[in-house]
């Protein structure tokens, strides 16, 4: 009996040891590949690429000079690296606008341009401001709109239906101005109209109103139309020709930002970082070709991203395995604790999988699949091609932070480093794991976790 006892407690010693032999390797190959990317990650290096694009090009508006000048930018950074690299122009129809208030001593107002607005030549247009009230009907707007600008307030009605009830009344440009604090991106939906139309804050449209009921008020509107805007595009084809494929991955990050906002965070983050894994990526043995787009025109309706993915050829799509998209992913709005992997569906897919057992593995569990949309990655996943974006939420509520969208999204006010540099070493590896899918001995280490392990990372939403 005694005997018997020895020899379990043996056994046990042996199995016990043999476990940890076998389990070591497996443990430690997962570290190590991970380690080829988080080591390397710079996030200090990815706030320079920020810095460039937010504060010495500053807002980079879909068609515009500054648009270009990024572009270039981004370009010369692929190329330093060693990559070739285009240029792809794109067609675009957007108008930028400006509002001089020319009876208050020439003051500019800060405006939005409607989405369907119209545009003007170079003088713009020269009129008084005549308030129409909510300007949800005909009989809202008096006979002297006729010839000059509509002051119009949101609420209650359609912005297409307030515009168009101005230019009905002979209005040769409208102002719509907010009816809450914040700020004010109107669509017109299917209505084109033939005089820009152009949205300001509550407290400007409250200055005029009160202006105007001391004196006639003259403004100058200048609606300039811009046709181009561009796409950069890098491509690394496989180094280890042994096991290359013939498959695609899509790394991709918008680079222009809305009026009068630097976009540091947006998009300057998500830019700057895919420039940071650009670099690491250069050197390392991956399997799979990677085209690296940076896309303009997302903010006027991903134009940029649609014409991308548009003139790859069948075949191209048909290689496409993933499109990570990186879209606001360093705010240092302290609520947004989680970063939200939005696919369109709000299924699971190789990206949102690879990024959560990343997360997993980095023990972080805010790395999480929701249903969104509402940037780059739509028009991969309506190519049919596995896509996801990720971006920095508040939880439950989905809320971003207040300087999306305003000229506070600065370095100073809007971008953690070390929410950049987790980005960077999280979405890097499983960037890289999707990279080596098909490499023998990371399919038996525990780089990728059961679905079981997983299960708690994944949510359900509808955050666009």
């Amino acid at each position: 009996m005694r005997k018997s006892k020895v020899l379990i407690l043996v056994l046990a010693l042996i199995l016990m040891v043999t476990s940890i032999v076998f389990a070591a390797p497996n443990e430690n190959a997962a570290g190590a590949f991970d380690r080829r990317i988080t080591a390397r990650v710079d996030g200090e290096r990815a706030l320079e690429h920020i810095r460039v694009l937010s504060e010495d090009i500053g807002p980079r508006v879909a068609g515009t000079e500054e648009e270009w000048m990024a572009a270039n930018y981004i370009k010369d950074q692929f190329e330093k690296l060693g990559y070739p690299t285009e240029i792809q122009e794109v067609p675009i129809s957007n108008v930028r606008s400006n509002l001089i208030i020319t009876t208050l001593g020439n003051m500019e107002l800060r405006v939005n341009t409607a989405t369907g607005s119209g545009y003007t030549d170079s003088d713009g247009i020269t009129a008084e401001i005549i308030p129409a009230g909510l300007g949800n009907s005909p009989e809202d707007f008096p006979a002297e709109v006729e010839g000059n600008i509509a002051l119009v307030q949101r609420g209650d009605a359609p912005f297409a239906q307030k515009a168009e009830n101005a230019v009905n009344a002979g209005a040769v440009g409208v102002i719509i101005y907010n009816n809450a604090a914040g700020s004010i991106n109107p669509t017109l939906g299917t209505y084109s109209s033939p005089v820009p139309v152009v949205a300001i804050t509550l407290a400007d449209g409250s200055l005029l109103i009160d202006e105007l009921q001391e004196q006639e008020v003259v403004a100058t509107i200048k609606a300039e139309h811009l046709t181009k805007s561009w796409n950069v595009v890098a491509t690394s084809t496989p180094k280890n020709q042994k096991k290359a494929t013939d498959q695609i991955v899509h790394v991709s990050a918008h680079y222009d930002s809305v009026p009068f906002a630097p976009g540091a965070n947006d998009n300057g983050s998500g830019t700057a970082m895919m420039l940071e894994l650009a670099r690491i990526l250069k050197g390392q043995n991956i399997d799979k070709e990677v085209r690296f787009l940076a896309a303009g025109a997302e903010e006027i309706g991903l134009v940029g991203s649609r014409y991308y993915v548009n003139q790859l050829t069948e075949d191209e799509i048909n290689r496409s395995l993933a499109n990570f998209n990186m879209d606001m992913i360093a705010t240092s709005w302290e609520p947004a604790s989680y970063m939200y992997i939005n696919t369109v569906d709000g299924q699971p897919n190789i990206v949102s999988e690879s990024a959560v057992a990343a997360g997993a593995r980095h023990g972080n569990d805010t790395y999480y699949l929701n249903a969104g949309g509402s940037s780059d990655h739509v028009p991969f996943h309506q190519a049919g091609i596995a896509a996801a974006n990720f971006i920095r939420r508040e939880p439950d509520t989905g809320r971003l932070e207040p300087w999306y969208h305003t000229p506070a999204d600065t370095i100073e006010n809007n971008i953690s480093l070390e929410r950049l540099q987790e980005a960077g070493e999280i979405i890097g590896s499983a960037l890289f794991d999707v990279l080596r899918k098909d490499t023998p001995n990371l399919e038996k280490s525990r780089i990728r976790m059961s679905d079981e392990a997983l299960a708690p990372f994944f949510i359900k939403g509808d955050q666009q």
